[in-house]
């Protein structure tokens, strides 16, 4: 009961600190995610959320936001992320290379085979339009491989959060449902309260509170004493309506990755382009509306009627006859309003929004139209704009995925065994999307542009060429451009392969030298034998002085 009381009081705190962000949060979503707009104002499955809506400006932009930051950063269709050690003079180390390879190629297929791509997506969009957004990296029971790894994006109405003095999130409290059944299957039947087994049987659809908090174990311990696990982050199950703690237990890492677009000082809850453009929303919004009233009027316009200018009424409806006294008896108002206003007005506020969101920069679709040069250009524009939110989303999401997934794939040996150098070393990680490559693609054209000047050089004196590492250009080119490890050869290899042809080299001179021998020797054999015939003395002699001067020659 205790256990229950502290979680309980925290949870109710952290929910009373957040209530002023929740109106703002509930406006955003009416206007950008009508879908997810359930802070404040709850509706019941299936029901309408877009019945005050009159323009989808806001919303195609946003979805346009995530799904670009998607494809540049955690794309499905590329890898996007190298392992690598701090120690570059082990990071050389083939073995380590291939090890290390390996491995991100594994986390990668894991990535796809799972749900990740798309609970990632709904991160994104959370992330774009509150600047707020939570994914849950769970490891299956039964096993991995029958059930690896689970993500699950959670809803901002959900989770509850504090940060570390280091301004990290190390602290969530999450309040969740569940029916009387899904309990049982979740928790088994000896944890779980009275209640729910009754319901389990009666009302198994009934469903019941829940609260899952997890938080550093230093905190746990600070109040309660020594934790039942050893693990980091301890974490509690406890269920409202039983008033009891049906599951405990830890976590190597912090299971929930909370990014944030940006953050104010002395907030914890983040904001994204949605506070800027939320005013230009809601003006568009209403412009809109008033226009498609204007555009009915002047389609349908109310009538003008003369007083007693009309026999019977007027009938509206297509081949209605009314039967007026005179020609001027029915006519239509004319409200006097110009259109072009408002057409004019909608245009400048649809650009302010597209702008707020980056929609300019972010279609980076290379067309027949666009260089491989232009869309470099506009890489190197979008990571001017979003460089701060995507180191924050580094730090906040994307370090702590990459740990998270390695360190459920070693404890369950779904890696191979790595290499006895790499004990005590910590790994990094070194992304290798299109924006990423972007922000190294300068060092890349430096050094094509130093090979081309030094060339130029060259044709004077080709002793310039001496200067350059060749072999240390050609490994710095093959990172930038994302080349696999395995396709270069490694640096002990190349020197064996290198000392292999210099010896295969020397092989070929000695087998041309003692041939030349022999055709020499060959030729002294001949004369020898001609020495007989007194006229060939004289020949002899020249032969043998020409045979002195070639191997003179050859020494």
């Amino acid at each position: 009961m205790e256990k229950f009381d502290y979680i309980k009081k925290r949870y109710n705190e952290m929910s009373s600190n957040r209530g002023t962000w929740e109106d703002h949060w509930q406006e955003i979503l009416d206007y950008v995610m009508p879908r997810k707009a359930d802070i404040v104002t709850k509706r019941i499955s299936g029901d309408k959320r877009t019945e005050v809506l009159f323009d989808s400006t806001a919303i195609t932009a946003n979805n346009l936001l995530a799904a670009s930051l998607q494809g540049t950063l955690t794309s499905p269709s590329r890898q996007w992320f190298y392992l690598k050690i701090r120690n570059q003079e082990i990071n050389a180390d083939r073995e380590v290379q291939l090890y290390l390879e390996d491995s991100a190629k594994r986390m990668y297929d894991v990535f796809n085979q799972t749900n990740f791509n798309t609970e990632v997506h709904e991160l994104y969009l959370d992330l774009c339009s509150i600047g707020t957004g939570c994914l849950f990296v769970e490891e299956g029971n039964r096993g991995f491989e029958e059930d690896s790894i689970h993500f699950q994006a959670l809803h901002i109405s959900e989770f509850y959060i504090h940060e570390n003095i280091s301004g990290y999130i190390d602290t969530l409290y999450r309040k969740y449902k569940l029916t009387a059944r899904q309990a049982v299957q979740e928790f088994g039947e000896d944890n779980v309260g009275p209640k729910i087994l009754e319901c389990a049987s009666m009302k198994p659809d009934k469903k019941f509170n829940f609260i899952h908090a997890v938080e550093p174990r230093e905190d746990y311990e600070r109040v309660f004493g020594e934790s039942d696990t050893k693990l980091p982050f301890h974490s509690c199950h406890v269920c409202e309506e039983e008033k009891m703690v049906v599951r405990t237990g830890g976590y190597n890492e912090f299971p929930y990755l909370v990014p944030r677009w940006s953050k104010a000082t002395g907030e914890i809850y983040g904001r994204s382009p949605s506070y800027n453009a939320l005013p230009d929303i809601k003006t568009l919004n209403k412009a809109v509306e008033i226009g498609l009233k204007a555009w009915s009027k002047a389609i349908d316009p109310p009538l003008l009627v003369q007083d007693d200018g009309v026999i019977g009424r007027v009938r509206m409806t297509p081949g209605g006859i009314t039967v007026i006294r005179n020609d001027a008896a029915v006519k239509p108002f004319q409200s006097g309003a110009n259109m072009q206003v408002t057409t004019f007005k909608e245009a400048e506020l649809k650009t302010a929004i597209r702008q707020a969101y980056y929609s300019d920069q972010l279609q980076l679709q290379q067309g027949p139209q666009m260089t491989a040069t232009e869309v470099q250009v506009r890489y190197e524009l979008m990571q001017r704009l979003l460089g701060p939110t995507l180191g924050r989303f580094q730090s906040e999401f994307l370090n702590p995925l990459i740990e998270r997934v390695f360190g459920i794939m070693n404890r369950n040996n779904a890696l191979v065994d790595p290499p006895e150098i790499l004990r005590g070393q910590n790994l990094e990680v070194e992304y290798v999307g299109p924006l990423a490559r972007s922000q190294r693609m300068e060092e890349a054209v430096a050094v094509e542009r130093l090979y081309q000047l030094a060339m130029q050089l060259a044709q004077a004196d080709p002793s310039i060429m001496d200067i350059l590492n060749h072999d240390e250009a050609v490994r710095s080119r093959a990172e930038l451009l994302g080349v696999p490890k395995s396709v270069l050869r490694g640096r002990d290899e190349v020197d064996e392969l290198r000392e292999t042809r210099m010896q295969e080299q020397m092989m070929q001179q000695q087998m041309m030298m003692q041939q030349q021998q022999a055709e020499i020797a060959a030729k002294q054999s001949s004369a020898l034998k001609d020495a007989a015939d007194p006229g060939a003395q004289q020949v002899l002699e020249q032969v043998a002085s020409q045979v002195e001067d070639e191997l003179a020659v050859e020494e």
